[in-house]
């Protein structure tokens, strides 16, 4: 795959984003824009919101160079931590969120995505600073499995997704989230997308509302994607609980590849392997010299696990743990100075490593990815951008187990 950053099909943020923000966002973009008419904004919301979500949903090459990257990160502190984080820039530089006498009274300008809009339109140099410290603090985290097979195709159709959604209601409701759920799909340079609106946990709660306090209950809308790449094999699935994730890839792979237990092989979640690393000791490092694009790659943390023979219970189970973190240099060569009696093998495992990737975007500084690699099942990293060139990275220097799809179908018989 060579793609770089992901469609912005956000339902949440499109269906509630304050429209007039977004007007203003898409206007120097005019000139550039194919599929969407301007013009939309002037009819009934109604109508405008599906306008947008079929206009991000559709082709890539409609939608102009950075468009979307900017509003993957305007979305992203577009919640209740995003707006503290912009909160507090604000107080530093002396900028005021609502600096009208009138704002106060229009509560919509509070709500953190219009904000966040808001910042990155009038107050980009204070954005930029609230979004690389949110950089720092958080990852994308989704659940990986790997199919029996490679090149199996997935049939998405009205048929399809009727018997995904029939079947993910039943799921929904055993996990006390009601029983309504909405599916959407789209394709994203060959990876299949679907997107289940459904329910969150039932929620009583009290609000202030036309300045009275009243106790109500709701069941807030969430978004779970699932994405599939039939190349590899793997699914992706984020955004829903994770107990109930290796259920819902069971109903993908029974409704819309018509292949049952599909990912259920006992090996379908080893994806990911530091193995390497610990033969190679602390004097392990990234090669990503066959990247261009690719300027630097530094190993920002690194956690190691001291492993014995509980005495109570005869298992093996970690004793104590150990982390080395430095954002300048190499973790886990400073952990090997810094450490004495840490030598991998039976006694020392690495739990897991932090990366950092620095990629040359043609801007005055490069975009870092912050990678988290935690064997057996996961990398956490933001999939929004540079996710194939990420993937790359981490199969050249051996962080992914290419699985046999005969033996995967073996175990899994």
């Amino acid at each position: 795959m060579a793609r770089n950053r992901k469609k912005f099909a956000n339902q949440r943020f499109i269906r509630t984003i304050d429209l007039a923000l977004m007007r203003r966002l898409l206007d120097p973009h005019q000139a550039t824009l194919r599929g969407l008419d301007m013009a939309v904004f002037d009819a009934d919301p109604a109508i405008v919101r599906p306008a947008l979500y079929a206009f991000f949903s559709g082709p890539e090459e409609h939608h102009p160079e950075g468009l979307v990257t900017d509003l993957h990160r305007i979305a992203e502190l577009g919640d209740a931590n995003g707006l503290r984080l912009l909160m507090e820039q604000a107080r530093r530089r002396g900028v005021r969120i609502i600096d009208d006498e009138d704002g106060a009274k229009d509560e919509g300008r509070e709500d953190p995505k219009h904000v966040a809009l808001r910042m990155f339109l009038d107050e980009r140099e204070l954005f930029d600073a609230a979004a690389d410290t949110l950089s720092y603090t958080t990852l994308s985290s989704y659940s990986e499995f790997a199919g029996l097979d490679e090149g199996v195709e997935v049939e998405m159709t009205d048929a399809t997704c009727a018997a995904f959604q029939a079947d993910a209601e039943i799921l929904l409701l055993e996990e006390l989230r009601g029983g309504y759920c909405r599916v959407g799909w789209y394709d994203d340079d060959g990876e299949a997308n679907v997107v289940l609106t459904h329910g969150a946990i039932l929620k009583t709660t009290e609000v202030i509302e036309e300045g009275e306090d009243r106790v109500i209950r709701l069941r807030e809308a969430e978004h779970a994607v699932l994405s599939y790449d039939p190349v590899s094999g793997r699914l992706k699935i984020g955004g829903f609980a994770k107990a109930g994730r290796a259920e819902l890839a069971e109903i993908f792979a029974a409704t819309m590849l018509k292949r049952p237990g599909f990912f259920s092989a006992p090996d379908a979640q080893n994806l990911y392997t530091l193995a390497h690393v610990e033969r190679e000791g602390f004097g392990f490092k990234v090669d990503y010299a066959f990247d261009a694009n690719i300027r630097h790659v530094l190993i920002t943390a690194v956690q190691v696990d001291r492993i014995g023979c509980d005495p109570r219970s005869g298992k093996t189970r970690t004793l104590w743990s150990h982390t080395v973190r430095d954002s300048r240099d190499n973790a886990l060569a400073r952990m090997g100075e810094t450490t004495r009696g840490i030598s991998f093998g039976d006694d020392w495992r690495i739990n897991h490593i932090v990366i950092g990737v620095d990629i040359e975007v043609g801007d005055k500084r490069p975009v870092r990815v912050t990678i988290k690699l935690k064997p057996p099942s996961l990398a956490v990293f933001k999939r929004h951008r540079f996710e194939a060139r990420i993937m790359t990275l981490l199969r050249r220097n051996g962080f992914v187990h290419d699985r046999e799809p005969d033996r995967a179908a073996l175990a899994a018989e």
